[in-house]
């Protein structure tokens, strides 16, 4: 038994690792009973040695515990009482700190983390610590790793959107040590002199710095961007485009030095140093080419992570190459699939949150796959039977090999990258067939070389980056042709961590069916009736797999399709409105989309509704409903018409002249989507069993000329009635757009639910409008402690005194309700606001 586990021995340690981790993750705050059962685990650990007896599952318990307090420290609420986070969400603070790592410029906005030193609150000096994340907008400043800066502005807590399965800022924040964040105009920025007791880092900045303006200078705006990001790992300069042609390619991996890139470097450097070795008889007596190489290798692997910046991922690449060229050292036959665990493990013991870091997970999991398909499969049988038959073989067989890495890489990250990021290239092997021989072979070498040369020939250090330019351009051109072929990339549903686990059993099994398969060719012969039973046990297990499959489809086909009740959601969007209607049958309804004023600074269509629906497995909106056009409804819409399959749009037909309406008419003619006319979806429409009715504005409101009738008053207030049960959506309608409705619609107001008007606004919710309506229950959609002050505590009252049971997706998140039109059943996804 000890020996099957421990075959290959840090693999079980190295999950057992993991599990503790995630254990530490899910269930914090049982610090005190780990570290008591890991001693007692050492005690026992340590018995056994010394009676030699075996312990086959001590070092596994050891292991999970270890990993469960390795990461407690992250979620440990006793910080220092001059933590920044003790001043979040307070005034505003004259800060003084130093910048920690390199900025990044993403849509007009800079943003870095910043180590705080000290605060200044009315003249008194603050002594405080932790690390901010800075946001500057407007004026940008030129800052790097290491200045020491000053800024006035209020800290503001690490907040989470408040929505089922929606992505955990809050500890992602936390994971990278940041504990609050700080929005500035960048000209209010003050830049003080560098720290001059980080000489080195200095340095490193400031090599990087020039030969950025060196490539600027040197080569087309186009392609600079992506050298500097392949060679100093800077992607400000790279272009929307060039990172759509990127993502839609299924080549964006490329653009961020990570694995891929620090392993090319060490590859060509050990081929290169080998080669050079191989011509001094003392290295070749003592059979020391190979491990001098590995060693030499050393060099360019670290010099290029410090060009880089040493960002967490190049840090995690770089330990991850080194282990593997430091496995050259060990006098026997390299297991890679070993060697790749002792990196992992050592990653892991320095930074456990790295388990949780998508650049983490994607990097070890494409080696892995790699590892294992090139052994489990045919490609090592027909490599040993090539060898030593000229030159033509060798060549196919690396080829083949080229194709293979980019398959398993691909086939073992795909359910990773349909959980991050809700697409799939279909051209993705062609692209990287392509993309990374001459991108991450030609361009980066002829970069390094480029960059190692600048010191000793400005000449040839230009002629080269140039050369190398034209390399660039010409494969950015095939990216191109590959990006803008109609069917290149598609929007996935993301995938639920069940169906990720069955997806890679079922890959495993697949390998292990083919390696039986290839052992019994070879060996052509039968063993005992146990040993019949267990060549069959992989076909067993992938039927069991589709199986659990088909289960799993059907679920999600009965949940999607098949219910019999209406599903409302008031989605949690910040400051704004977004609710979506699940009807009987599958059909979908999306009312308003939330939004901010300017979608280049958060898309909340993107990163907040988008996600929300593909986890509810919905890329199929049958209907959006836009209210009216202010952003905080609008905005969102625009990612979810542009990306899902939207049939048809409703909404009041009155035009805005803003950018986010102008985007939403432009999307709708390219996705050629029905827009209703107002006057027709006044007319009320039943669907599936709900009846949709158009309460407000009037079908002739345009004409009335009346200013107070125009934008929040116009907003369409629709009522959904399923049986007894009914929903009222308002929009933001104000207390002269209320009197006016209870004149239009009286007794056609008086609903279950009712999603409050303007968030709560003193300027809504008047009594007479409330009494009209008599709702059981008031949702209230607005921003955390938002600059508005909503809702107004005035409102509040009146619902309270209406015996309205109230939620507020600010301190309850997003509110699901589900009815079969007789009962009304109510799910806040926070339940303790204060938690």
């Amino acid at each position: 038994m000890a020996v099957n586990i421990y075959h290959r021995p840090l693999i079980p340690l190295l999950i057992s690792l993991m599990t503790g981790i995630l254990c530490g993750l899910f269930l914090p705050g049982y610090s005190l009973w780990a570290y008591l059962f890991t001693a007692s685990c050492f005690v026992f650990l340590l018995i056994k040695i010394v009676r030699k007896k075996s312990a086959v599952f001590l070092p596994i318990i050891l292991f999970i515990f270890l990993g469960y307090l390795s990461i407690q420290p992250w979620f440990c609420n006793k910080v220092s009482p001059s933590h920044i986070s003790y001043y979040a969400d307070g005034v505003p603070l004259n800060i003084s700190g130093q910048v920690t790592e390199s900025p990044e410029i993403k849509n007009n906005r800079l943003s870095f983390v910043v180590l705080v030193q000290k605060a200044e609150d009315n003249g008194k000096i603050i002594p405080v610590s932790g690390k901010i994340k800075v946001n500057a907008t407007k004026s940008i400043p030129d800052i790097s790793a290491g200045d020491k800066v000053t800024f006035q502005s209020k800290i503001r807590s690490l907040r989470n959107f408040n929505n089922p399965g929606a992505f955990d800022y809050k500890t992602y924040m936390l994971f990278k040590g940041i504990s609050g964040t700080a929005y500035i105009a960048g000209d209010k920025i003050g830049i003080e002199e560098k720290d001059k007791n980080i000489k080195g880092r200095w340095l490193i900045e400031n090599v990087r710095k020039k030969f950025s303006v060196f490539i600027d200078e040197s080569v087309p705006a186009r392609e600079a961007g992506v050298l500097k990001a392949l060679i100093i790992g800077d992607q400000n300069s790279i272009s929307k485009q060039i990172r759509e042609d990127f993502n839609r390619t299924g080549t964006s991996h490329v653009l961020s030095i990570s694995g891929l890139h620090v392993g090319i470097v060490a590859t060509v450097s050990f081929l290169f140093f080998k080669t050079i070795l191989s011509y001094f008889n003392f290295f070749l007596w003592k059979a020391w080419t190979k491990k001098g190489a590995a060693i030499l290798s050393l060099i360019p692997v670290i010099i290029y992570g410090l060009l880089a910046g040493m960002p967490p991922s190049t840090q995690r690449a770089v330990v991850m190459v080194s282990v593997f060229l430091l496995s050259f050292f060990v006098e026997r036959d390299q297991d890679a699939i070993n060697t790749l665990a002792v990196a992992a493990l050592l990653i892991l013991a320095v930074h456990p949150p790295s388990l949780f870091m998508i650049s983490f997970q994607l990097s070890f999991i494409s080696v892995f796959f790699i590892v294992l398909g090139m052994n489990y499969t045919l490609y090592r049988k027909n490599k040993k039977d090539e060898v030593d038959k000229g030159w033509l073989p060798g060549l196919r067989r690396k080829v083949t090999a080229f194709f293979l890495v980019s398959l398993f890489a691909t086939i073992g990250t795909l359910p990773v990258v349909m959980y991050y990021f809700n697409r799939i290239s279909l051209v993705g092997l062609a692209a990287n067939c392509i993309a990374v021989p001459l991108i991450g072979f030609a361009v980066v070498s002829a970069g390094l070389l480029s960059f190692a040369l600048h010191p000793l020939s400005i000449v040839l250090s230009v002629w080269l980056i140039k050369a190398d330019s034209v390399i660039l351009e010409f494969a950015l051109e095939i990216l191109k042709y590959f990006a803008q072929l109609p069917f290149s990339a598609v929007k996935t549903v993301t995938p639920s961590v069940f169906e990720i686990v069955l997806y890679y059993l079922f890959l495993f099994t697949v390998f292990v069916f083919l390696k039986r398969i290839i052992i019994n060719k070879e060996t052509e012969k039968t063993g005992s009736v146990f040993e019949s039973i267990m060549s069959r046990a992989p076909f067993i297990a992938l039927i069991i797999l589709i199986i659990a499959g088909y289960a799993d489809l059907w679920h999600w086909l009965d949940k999607r399709f098949f219910h019999k009740d209406l599903r409302v959601t008031s989605v949690d969007v910040g400051q704004g409105t977004s609710s979506l209607l699940e009807l009987p049958g599958g059909y979908n309804v999306l009312v308003d989309g939330g939004g901010f004023s300017d979608n280049d600074m958060f898309d909340v269509g993107e990163n907040i509704i988008a996600p929300f629906l593909w986890k509810k497995k919905i890329n199929t909106v049958d209907l959006l409903v836009l209210s009216h056009t202010d952003s905080d409804h609008l905005n969102g819409l625009l990612y979810i018409a542009d990306n899902f399959n939207v049939k048809e749009i409703w909404s009041n037909g009155e035009a805005a002249d803003s950018l986010g309406y102008k985007n939403f008419l432009e999307i709708i003619k390219k996705k050629n989507i029905k827009m209703q006319i107002f006057e027709d979806i006044k007319k009320g429409r039943a669907i599936n069993g709900v009846m949709f009715k158009i309460l407000y504005p009037e079908a002739d409101f345009m004409e009335k000329t009346e200013k107070w009738r125009k934008g929040d008053n116009s907003s369409l207030v629709l009522k959904t009635v399923f049986g007894t049960k009914s929903f009222l959506f308002t929009g933001d309608i104000k207390a002269r757009g209320e009197a006016d409705i209870i004149k239009v619609a009286g007794g056609l107001l008086k609903s279950t639910v009712i999603v409050v008007p303007h968030h709560g606004s003193k300027t809504s919710s008047t009594q007479e409008f409330i009494d009209q309506v008599d709702p059981k229950i008031a949702i209230i959609s607005a921003g955390w402690k938002n600059r508005y002050k909503f809702p107004n505590p005035l409102v509040l009252d009146r619902y309270k005194q209406k015996m309205c049971e109230i939620y507020r997706t600010d301190e309850n998140g997003a509110v699901l309700m589900s009815t079969d039109g007789i009962e009304l059943m109510i799910k806040p996804t926070v339940i303790d606001s204060k938690s």
